[in-house]
């Protein structure tokens, strides 16, 4: 005890024996000197540092409020609200608490904000939505049968950030919705997604009447069951569910193709060159995907952006070709369905590119899909690839709703499943087989039809002996379960990586009075073919390209191979590993009762081991080949020069004006459909690899195409009438835009 504190009643001395020691011993102990007090400068200066601390402390607004408000919250002055949350708030960087409203009002929920949400942390509270929410309140927060909306009503329970935050975290008593004992930052993430969905700030920066026109857009599935074919709007990969590309749009035509000039331009973000895609346009609204993982909505008549979305990905591994293509997106509903490479199916308001759910449809980088998806009913459907020995591909269906898996058709038998025999050894568990494009579908009878690519490895089916199936086939399934109906192989043990991923497109057709269902087929391996769309059958089938890897066709349209030497010399095989076409799709004109087909004159090459991969010719030349739809009977062509270098050429788009649009060999040009002679062409500054689209907007007629990394959008001027009448003095696009005109040739 201090001596400075020592009680009045305690002498300064104890007792004799009070210290426990002998009488006389004490003596001889020795005497210390009297203690002095314990306060030393050092002790007073610390507590005079100290105390200037507090006082500096409580001289700061921030500190003196803190304090402020945690004493009114434990005197049980603020309601509805937790200490361990107030302090949680009231740490530095927060940015959710308006402290001195809180302290004036001493209303948490009219003081409490969200907390700054990066990317990361959104796409953390989405998960955790479809996780904690979605199964009751519906992917979109629409409500289902187990819970109300979320979103487009008043919350019963509050709508502020507090509001939302305590519902979730308390439940509500007496109903379906249990407390969610979630750490904060996890119910802060859920909070911040349930308010996106309720708000979406993607539209605030839009004019009223643009947000009106995309909240608008809506396709529901009658809509495209019952078009024929594109009209006024482009709606599927295809067009329409034939994916015949074809479009009954007259406006531009053979009379005055001539005049089209550029009318807008829309450059693509970021440095990739490689765009593939293909537009959607709905309601005056352009739906288009970038090549690096974005969706973005655009005004169709001007090309203004409207909404973004983001879904960057790590570019990993495997797959032919450069790595990260992506074709374009599905519409149906108030829904964009899009995939990315990186095996992610996302569903996003049509209206504002909200992230709805988000499915993903296989590991990666074990999986991999570049096609654009395919809606109808109530599923989207995909095609799902795998790198070079890794597993077999598939074909998926998904609920549109919720994003969850209806059913998948594995493009490889497993064991105990017809044709799992046509597989030796165990190579069918890496056989490929990647249904990598898109299909087309038949409404009526509820019938899919898909292109499947081939085998690996690639070049040598040494180690995979047998016709391979699914590979190298068009299947035909059931819709709504994805049962297989029929199939046909076009390449049976493909040793040339002729993948036969290319459109079956649909066709009906009238014969001698009578109907016939059909399925055209412009294959990689250098044959057309026709089809019977009901069972499969095999009808004709002719090749459209030179090719020496075939003596013709049986009965059944099955190949009768050529002599082959299969020296290490090596043998030069027409088509070439591209393939007399690729994937890029063509067009069937009813109207004319032509196929319009993208080719490739190019052989390889090919050595017969795996190891030693196909060396190409020197020189090649790119084709628009008509050949009659029924009979495969060569009608004309457009013939491109001889080079080397990029042998790509775009896919095709035909109308009822008389046209077929396609690129190549650095033009963009307009083709008769009935003697394939030039009409109109432009110089490009950059290399096509999509098929363009055409749609119309306001009573205008538009032909879209992705050029280099730019989508150009053409038109007539506006002097030049339907009848063709020429351009007023001034209005040429050739000096108005760095796009300039080719003179007309002869096709």
């Amino acid at each position: 005890m201090r001596p400075e504190s020592k009680p009045r009643d305690i002498p300064d001395t104890p007792p004799p024996g009070a210290s426990g020691v002998p009488p006389g011993v004490a003596d001889l102990t020795p005497r210390l000197a009297p203690r002095k007090p314990r306060w030393s400068f050092a002790g007073a200066a610390v507590l005079v540092v100290s105390l200037l601390v507090l006082i500096g402390c409580l001289s700061s607004p921030s500190i003196r409020l803190r304090g402020v408000a945690l004493w009114l919250d434990l005197t049980g002055r603020i309601p509805d609200l937790p200490t361990g949350d107030l302090l949680a708030l009231m740490r530095p960087g927060s940015g959710q608490l308006q402290l001195g409203r809180l302290i004036a009002t001493r209303n948490p929920y009219a003081t409490i904000l969200l907390p700054p949400l990066t990317g990361p942390r959104l796409t953390a509270g989405r998960k955790l939505y479809g996780a904690q929410c979605a199964g009751c309140h519906a992917p979109d927060g629409l409500g289902g049968p187990g819970a109300p909306a979320l979103a487009g009503r008043a919350l019963a329970h509050g709508e502020t950030p507090w509001a939302i935050y305590r519902t979730i975290h308390n439940g509500v008593p007496g109903t379906g919705m249990p407390p969610h004992p979630l750490s904060r930052q996890q119910l802060w993430e859920l909070v911040g997604y349930v308010s996106s969905l309720r708000a979406p700030a993607d539209t605030t920066r839009l004019p009223a009447d643009m947000v009106a026109k995309l909240a608008a857009v809506d396709l529901p599935y009658e809509d495209l069951a019952h078009a024929s074919y594109a009209g006024d709007e482009w709606l599927t990969y295809g067009g329409s569910y034939s994916a015949d590309r074809f479009s009954t749009l007259t406006e531009i035509n053979t009379a005055n193709v001539a005049t089209l000039a550029l009318r807008w331009l829309y450059p693509f973000p970021g440095s990739l060159w490689k765009i593939e895609c293909s537009p959607l346009v709905r309601n005056g609204i352009m739906y288009v995907t970038g090549p690096a993982g974005q969706v973005m909505a655009l005004d169709a008549l001007t090309g203004t952006k409207l909404w973004e979305h983001d879904h960057p990905f790590k570019v990993i591994g495997g797959g032919e070709g450069p790595l990260g293509q992506n074709r374009g997106v599905a519409l149906l509903g108030k829904r964009v369905f899009a995939t990315t490479w990186d095996s992610t199916l996302t569903a996003l308001s049509a209206a504002t590119g909200q992230v709805l759910w988000e499915q993903h449809v296989g590991p990666y980088p074990g999986t991999w899909v570049s096609g654009a998806p395919l809606a109808y009913r109530d599923v989207v459907v995909v095609g799902v690839t795998t790198p070079t020995g890794e597993g077999r591909g598939y074909i998926a269906a998904y609920d549109v709703r919720t994003g969850k898996l209806r059913w998948r058709f594995m493009t490889i038998p497993g064991p105990g499943q017809p044709g799992h025999d046509t597989w030796s050894g165990d190579s069918w568990r890496v056989g490929g087989v990647g249904p990598w494009m898109t299909g087309s579908y038949d409404p009526a009878n509820d019938v899919l039809y898909w292109g499947v690519g081939g085998p690996r490895p690639d070049f040598d089916a040494a180690g995979r002996k047998g016709d391979n199936l699914y590979s190298n086939s068009v299947v035909a399934l059931r819709g709504s379960t994805g049962k297989l109906l029929w199939y046909f192989q076009s390449t049976p043990g493909d040793t040339h990586d002729w993948d036969a991923v290319q459109v079956p497109m649909i066709a009906d057709h009238t014969a001698d009075g009578r109907p016939e269902k059909r399925i055209l087929w412009a294959n990689r391996n250098g044959f057309y073919y026709v089809l019977d769309r009901a069972t499969g059958a095999f009808l004709h089938g002719v090749p459209f390209v030179h090719q020496n890897w075939a003596s013709g066709l049986d009965a059944r349209g099955r190949p009768i191979l050529a002599p082959m030497t299969h020296g290490a010399r090596g043998e030069v095989v027409f088509p070439s590993a591209r393939g007399g076409t690729n994937w890029w799709p063509p067009s069937y004109d009813p109207d004319v009762g032509l196929t319009f087909i993208p080719a490739l004159e190019q052989g390889m090459t090919f050595f017969p081991t795996a190891v030693t991969l196909p060396t190409s010719e020197v020189s090649f030349y790119t084709a628009v080949r008509a050949v009659d739809a029924y009979t495969g009977k060569l009608v004309w062509e457009h013939r491109e020069r001889e080079r080397t270098g990029d042998s790509t050429i775009s896919g095709m788009l035909s109308t009822r004006g008389g046209l077929v649009f396609g690129a190549g060999d650095g033009q963009f040009f307009a083709l008769d459909a009935h003697t394939g002679k030039t009409l109109w062409s432009a110089g490009i500054a950059g290399t096509t690899y999509a098929a363009p689209v055409t749609f119309s907007v306001s009573g205008q007629q538009f032909v879209s195409v992705v050029i280099g990394r730019s989508l150009l959008t053409f038109a007539l001027p506006p002097q030049a009438s339907a009848d063709g009448m020429k351009p007023a003095a001034g209005a040429s696009h050739e000096k108005a835009y760095s796009i300039k005109p080719r003179p007309s040739a002869a096709g």
